[in-house]
């Protein structure tokens, strides 16, 4: 399952949008879906927790790191330190 994050939650979504899309992923995990993020500069790692951090949660980090993959996301390494709890040194 192919999700557009723009054409989904609209080009100036909110934080607390991502209630929204946590609960599409939710309904949906039991396929293969990928979060499509084309169109959109950063996403804010507050994004990233609201929308991942229940899921996570419930299903454990590595469920859903290996159920939803990212696509045209700019600042992957912070869709990563949510989902996978890292942290990067710099």
């Amino acid at each position: 399952m192919m999700i557009n994050v723009k054409e989904f939650l609209g080009e100036n979504f909110a934080i607390e949008d991502a209630i929204i899309l946590r609960e599409h992923i939710k309904n949906n995990l039991n396929n293969e879906i990928t979060l499509d993020f084309e169109g959109l500069d950063r996403v804010p790692s507050t994004f990233f927790i609201c929308l991942f951090n229940e899921l996570i949660n419930q299903n454990g980090r590595e469920a859903i790191f290996n159920a939803i993959n990212v696509k045209n996301l700019t600042n992957y390494n912070d869709f990563s330190r949510v989902v996978m709890g890292t942290t990067f040194l710099n």
